[in-house]
């Protein structure tokens, strides 16, 4: 049907309830630049006849029920700058073709059922500002030359069956949201990664760090760090800052007995001495901080009962025993 209007340009059908799979009549329409079919219920092997669809400069096929490998022939797509295969349930590795697509901005293949390594090519796509990779299956090692490229906007990498070993330097100063989640990196957090200008999101939750935050750091405004082995106290540097949401959790930090004013109080979940809260609140001044506006404890372990009242906000009889 739609090969009848020869000069369609894009063709999106997302959230439908599709099945079946791309039709390969449309290769014909010589004017077609972009195909967002992602969030049906399309299955199958990926067609190879896609190869064909050479003007394409977005392929959108996420959210569907793809399976088998990725074909080699989508390295046929030289004008490619958005490719998303996420949420299949695709197998094996990265064809070594997709390194022709030099124009590659946008590249997604997270949540599918990848194997292999995450290839070096993809650290030779200059032109990449978006690398999404949660739960793809590949695995180690990740290469240096991805956290290199100079245009990232969005880095986002998870899961991966085992890591890159310390925390990278990143050189990208246009980079906005940085996740290294669950990927067994070890040592300390770099001071560079502080400095990144336009940082706005960092996820570094649930590896091996270790070490302090330094004082004079400026935390991004979403930061996340549970689940590591970081010390220090919570009340210096970046961890309070007005502007900042920031996740201690599961960590070895400590704090004073008292609590400075503060807007932006929504972390003090991370408890001391393998996260049992063995004394009292992180905060034992707690009616001092009259500008709270999130006080959290989570796996504190916490059986005790209190009263504390913020600004004419009540919380009676609070018990928290997160098990």
């Amino acid at each position: 049907m739609l090969q009848k209007f020869r000069y369609l340009e894009s063709i999106d059908l997302c959230h439908n309830y599709l099945y079946g799979s791309v039709p390969m009549e449309w290769a014909s329409l010589p004017y077609l630049k972009s195909i967002s079919v992602y969030a049906n219920r399309l299955s199958g092997d990926i067609p190879k006849g896609l190869g064909k669809f050479i003007n394409l400069t977005v392929l959108a096929l996420e959210g569907n029920q793809f399976s088998g490998t990725i074909p080699k022939e989508l390295g046929n797509l030289v004008n490619l700058q958005g490719l998303g295969l996420s949420s299949n349930q695709l197998v094996g590795g990265l064809p070594k073709t997709l390194a022709r697509l030099k124009k590659l901005t946008d590249l997604y293949l997270s949540d599918n059922r990848l194997n292999g390594s995450i290839p070096e090519f993809i650290g030779e796509l200059s032109q990449l500002k978006k690398l999404e990779l949660y739960a793809s299956g590949l695995g180690e090692p990740i290469p240096d030359s991805i956290f290199r490229l100079e245009n990232l906007i969005h880095l986002k990498i998870s899961d991966t069956v085992a890591g890159s070993g310390h925390v990278p330097q990143i050189t990208s100063k246009s980079l906005e949201y940085l996740v290294l989640r669950n990927l067994n990196l070890s040592g300390p957090i770099p001071t560079s990664l502080w400095n990144l200008p336009s940082l706005k999101t960092l996820d570094l939750s649930f590896n091996m760090l270790t070490g302090e935050i330094p004082a004079y750091a400026t935390a991004p405004r979403y930061t996340y760090l549970a689940g590591n082995m970081l010390s220090g106290k919570v009340e210096t540097g970046a961890f309070l800052t007005a502007s900042t949401n920031i996740d201690l959790s599961y960590n070895n930090f400590t704090w004073s007995p008292m609590c400075k004013e503060r807007r932006n109080v929504n972390t003090y979940d991370s408890s001391h001495s393998k996260n049992r809260l063995t004394r009292l609140l992180p905060c034992s001044a707690i009616k001092q901080c009259q500008n709270c506006t999130c006080f959290s404890i989570l796996w504190g372990f916490l059986n005790t009962h209190f009263r504390v009242s913020l600004e004419n906000v009540y919380f009676p009889q609070i018990v928290d025993r997160c098990i």
